[in-house]
């Protein structure tokens, strides 16, 4: 019959150049034979590798010779800071030695001069610094020695309590014991006379304000506030902020000691610090143009100051906080009664001279007095004085 025959014909697989196609898949097939891996590659033909690649590239590239007589001249490792520089690397060598006598001598006389001026100098202000740091620490060590262990702080309270005033000589020069008498006394005296200078100088570099409340008595006034304004005043800052720390706390005891009550507790770490300086000069050179020409150089012009309070009046000390003020009075060691200043107590009409070293404590709130006029002298060192005042305000 015909059709099976056909169906067999198409069943059987046909073998052409090599590959035998399956009437099921209709794929290649490869079957054995030289011939056929030969078309078998060439049909289906497969990415090449990466190292067959690099094959092919080395295959194509012409090849090179290395001239070897270079390396044959390098020496072996060895010995090679000890020979001579390679081939091409030849190099000019400077002595250090020569550079660095070339740099001296690049150095001048006058540099070297210079230069050793510039360290004397920088050892000098070092050893101003020490020293200036050293005297503020002596300093603030005596006035808090002075108020510890000299100064008569049962007496103070119990004056403040009965009189409402206390005045006290010799506070920073007077010997606690006759084993630093001489060291003691000499440091007080000092630092009265740095005190009394730093008042002088400020007044002649115009730090201080004239005080108009009194334009005919040549007075001046200046605030005490340290910081930036330290140098101007190192010796008083100093006090002012020594007997702020160390007084307040022995008075404060001492009221509970003897049962003042009615004494207020002072604060230990803050007060009001200010300075008052007296100027003959400028006292007699206002009072030539305000008074008449025979009474400018007459101390009987000026006149008599009124009682009072620091504080002011009661509504004035209920808004200020001042309880205690303390005065010290900075002069030359001859002035006397005769040269003025101080102040009279209204109370009992007590009369405190402003001698040299005199401390004053008076209460800020209750105690009247009456400053009196400095009037001085035309002598050396008559003609200026001054008084550091602190505030003690409430605790």
């Amino acid at each position: 019959m015909m059709i099976p025959t056909l169906l067999l014909a198409a069943c059987t697989a046909t073998n052409v150049e090599g590959f035998a196609y399956s009437p099921l898949s209709l794929r290649p097939i490869v079957v054995g034979g030289p011939e056929a891996t030969t078309t078998s590659i060439h049909m289906g033909k497969r990415k090449p590798s990466m190292k067959e690649r690099r094959r092919q590239r080395a295959k194509k590239l012409p090849s090179a010779t290395v001239d070897r007589g270079i390396l044959n001249e390098l020496p072996s490792v060895d010995t090679w800071e000890k020979t001579d520089a390679s081939v091409g690397s030849k190099r000019e060598s400077i002595p250090t030695c020569e550079v660095a006598e070339e740099d001296n001598a690049a150095i001048t006389d006058e540099e070297k001069t210079s230069i050793e001026e510039e360290t004397e100098e920088t050892i000098a202000k070092a050893s101003s610094l020490v020293q200036a740091q050293r005297k503020s620490v002596d300093c603030l060590t005596h006035v808090r020695k002075r108020v510890e262990e000299s100064f008569p702080i049962n007496e103070a309270a119990k004056g403040l309590a009965e009189k409402g005033y206390f005045v006290y000589d010799g506070f920073l020069s007077k010997a606690v014991d006759a084993d630093s008498e001489n060291e003691d006394t000499v440091l007080g005296d000092e630092m009265i006379s740095e005190m009394l200078s730093e008042s002088s100088s400020m007044l002649a570099n115009d730090k201080m304000q004239r005080d108009i409340t009194r334009i005919a008595d040549g007075e001046f006034i200046a605030q005490i506030v340290g910081g930036e304004n330290y140098v101007l005043c190192p010796r008083l800052t100093e006090y002012v902020v020594s007997i702020t720390r160390h007084l307040p706390p022995l008075l404060n005891k001492e009221y509970d000691v003897i049962g003042a009550g009615d004494l207020p507790k002072l604060d230990s770490a803050a007060s009001m610090g200010s300075l008052r300086l007296y100027d003959r000069k400028t006292k007699l050179g206002t009072l030539s143009f305000l008074a008449n020409p025979e009474d400018a150089a007459s101390d009987d012009s000026v006149s008599e100051r009124p009682f009072g309070v620091i504080c002011g009046d009661s509504d004035g000390t209920e808004n200020d906080s001042r309880r205690l003020t303390a005065m010290l009075y900075l002069s030359s060691k001859e002035w006397d009664a005769s040269n003025g200043g101080g102040l009279t107590m209204e109370t009992d009409g007590q009369k405190v001279e402003a001698i040299r070293d005199r401390i004053v404590l008076l209460r800020s709130d209750e105690c009247s007095h009456r400053q009196e006029p400095w009037l001085g002298s035309d002598d050396s060192g008559l003609d200026q004085a001054s008084c550091a005042i602190v505030h003690f305000i409430q605790g």
